[in-house]
């Protein structure tokens, strides 16, 4: 598959997501961080929200400069891992739109860069590398790190 045919259909999807999608995204986050520490809680769901949300402005708005090939494999993998996660529809949903964009388009980290990890650490970038420091540290069998561009840190 070509960037350009992935990037339409992503596009294709991110125009019908809509606003009330969102609102049932963000309760879902907010059942989802509901044993993390109370001071993290609030400020892991709010800038994972807003990650989403400007990922999903990003899709409807890229111009891919150039077309080229998308692992086929590599791309299934991903929305057989995030379709299989037993998470929230809607949340499965705006996650198969984000993540492979992320992933294969934009090639950017799946999670923010100012996302506070607990402990403090961040995700790091140095050039045009990303580090993360809970990439090798994630065990949990839907997580997305082993398709995030992001090295360990």
């Amino acid at each position: 598959m070509k960037a350009t045919e992935l990037l339409k259909k992503l596009k294709e999807e991110a125009k019908n997501f809509s606003i009330y999608d969102i609102a049932k995204v963000r309760a879902f986050l907010e059942r989802d961080a509901k044993y993390l520490p109370k001071n993290y809680r609030e400020k892991y769901v709010n800038k994972m929200l807003e990650h989403f949300l400007k990922s999903l402005k990003e899709v409807k708005e890229y111009k891919l400069k150039e077309d080229y090939e998308i692992d086929e494999k590599k791309l299934k993998a991903l929305l057989d891992r995030i379709e299989n996660s037993g998470y929230d529809e809607t949340f499965i949903r705006l996650s198969k739109i984000v993540c492979p964009f992320l992933v294969f388009i934009a090639k950017k980290p799946i999670h923010p860069l100012d996302l506070e990890f607990p402990g403090g650490l961040k995700i790091i970038k140095k050039g045009d590398k990303y580090y993360c420091p809970v990439k090798e540290k994630q065990k949990n069998q839907f997580s997305l790190c082993p398709f995030c561009i992001c090295q360990p840190l």
